[in-house]
């Protein structure tokens, strides 16, 4: 009976012990989900899709020669007779205001030459006069806007005195930036047999001049006063390269070149879903020039390689919600970012998702955050975080973190703990009874005869005697055992104090 009595209170302990656990890790849990959430960096890994290919068939143009050189990757992607000798004319006019940016204060006042109000012929000039003073500023917009080739003389006469010497400084400066192929000896690109380029040479030096800012925004302003001088009435430019390229989204800096309408050229920066790139064109049409800028521009993002972050169609985030029915969920970004790692690897791009806690009820479509996209420490992009499911109100457990299917988990666990228990007391009450009976049959069999003898009466009542008697002892030895173990705790305490 004792040996029943132990068994039956060492699994009740255990079981209480693992509800306690259980409820515990529960609270646990809860607590780490509630911590607020952290924007982290990461690797893109499987968010990224190679796109761009090298090696994809190029399309028609009628420019003699050409190039496509990616500012992104600091390399050529495609390229047309990239070393035929040709005259740049006033492309030219890049280079010499680089040079005057370089080397003179835009405030500056210029007196103008003679020589630089030359005449020529059939030739874009902003009508300088000889003496007209000048700010160095007006002659950059005047040489780049309206292609003036008297406001290139007197900026190349600014910087080093004279045209010749200007020209030296000129040669010096692309030979430094690798241009082999290229020689100059004016400052506006006026037709002359040794001045002449290459596209490979002309798309360095056009990504090196357009590095600077200040030039970027003069070759793509749409008009500029010049104020009244000494000598000349307010001037109205209008930007010709605008003109030329019908002023696609996303041009970035430019400059025309013309001799006459079967030989032209032309070069353009610009950047375009996250591709920044250069076309060169020389040896153009006046007409064909403008549809070969806008077929190398779409060509570039056919055969620039790079990545679509995220994916199409890919999830980016998977975020807890408090208070949810649901206390996960998974956000996506609204649009794609295209990247062009200067590397060409997608471990150099990184995302971080941006967004604070989650609170239900939330919509398809709400818009909860940023998602950044880096290349190397270079933030490239950014897009919104929206929800991709509705998820309502959860039961008070959500205020935690646990979802209402976890809660039906959990409520079923302990149910099923429950019955389990009290399925166990039934067990152990049903064999308590069946050995208290198979004890009474024993003590009735050790009975002597003259004992089992008499009338049904008197074994009714010896039956009952023995009965009570074996419970007696084990409520007897029950009292003993709660007697002692008083005893044990007294005799601590008193240790203790």
């Amino acid at each position: 009976m004792n040996k029943i009595n132990g068994n039956y209170k060492s699994c009740h302990h255990k079981i209480r012990i693992l509800i306690s656990v259980l409820l515990a890790v529960i609270l646990c849990v809860s607590a780490v989900f509630a911590e607020g959430d952290e924007a982290v960096r990461c690797k893109s890994g499987t968010l990224v899709t190679p796109i761009g290919d090298l090696e994809a068939e190029a399309p028609e143009i009628e420019a003699k020669a050409a190039a496509l050189y990616s500012l992104d990757l600091g390399d050529f992607v495609y390229a047309k007779d990239p070393d035929r000798v040709v005259e740049p004319y006033s492309t030219t006019k890049l280079l010499t205001c680089w040079l005057a940016l370089e080397n003179l204060d835009p405030d500056q006042t210029v007196t103008v030459s003679e020589d630089a109000t030359q005449t020529y012929e059939n030739g874009t000039t902003i009508l300088l006069r000889p003496g007209e003073e000048i700010t160095v500023r007006d002659l950059l917009y005047g040489a780049m806007l309206e292609s003036g080739n008297d406001a290139a003389y007197a900026l190349g006469e600014a910087v080093s005195g004279s045209e010749s010497a200007f020209a030296d400084l000129m040669n010096e400066t692309v030979k430094e930036w690798g241009c082999e192929n290229t020689h100059f000896v004016n400052a506006n690109g006026w037709k002359n047999e040794e001045h002449y380029t290459t596209a490979h040479d002309l798309a360095l030096i056009t990504a090196k001049c357009l590095e600077n800012e200040e030039l970027r925004k003069i070759s793509v302003t749409e008009t500029y006063t010049i104020p009244e001088t000494n000598m000349s009435p307010e001037r109205e430019l209008e930007n010709i390269v605008l003109a030329v390229t019908e002023n696609p989204k996303g041009l970035t800096g430019g400059k025309t070149g013309t001799w006459s309408e079967d030989d032209c050229g032309i070069v353009v920066s610009f950047k375009r879903q996250g591709l920044s790139a250069v076309i060169v064109l020389l040896g153009d049409t006046k007409d064909g020039r403008t549809e070969d800028v806008k077929t190398l521009m779409k060509f570039s993002h056919e055969v620039t390689p790079g990545f679509a972050v995220p994916a199409e169609g890919s999830t980016v985030e998977t975020a807890r919600v408090r208070h949810g029915e649901k206390t996960k969920t998974e956000l996506a970004t609204n649009k794609v970012t295209y990247a062009y790692p200067a590397g060409n690897t997608a471990e150099e791009i990184t995302t971080e998702a941006v967004y604070d806690k989650l609170e239900a009820p939330l919509k398809k479509g709400d818009e909860v955050g940023e998602f950044h996209i880096y290349a190397g420490d270079k933030l490239i992009g950014k897009q919104k975080l929206v929800m991709t499911e509705d998820i309502e109100t959860g039961w008070l457990p959500s205020y935690i973190y646990i979802s209402n299917k976890t809660t039906k988990m959990i409520i079923g666990a302990i149910l099923i703990l429950i019955i389990l228990i009290l399925l166990l007391r039934l067990y152990n009450k049903s064999r308590r009874r069946k050995r208290r009976q198979r004890a009474i049959a024993r003590a009735a069999a050790a009975s002597t005869p003259s004992q089992q003898g008499g009338s049904p009466a008197n074994q009714d009542s010896r039956q009952r005697q023995t009965e009570k008697k074996i419970s007696s002892e084990s409520t007897g030895q029950s009292r003993r055992e709660k007697k002692e173990a008083r005893k044990r705790l007294r005799e601590k305490y008193r240790g203790k104090h």
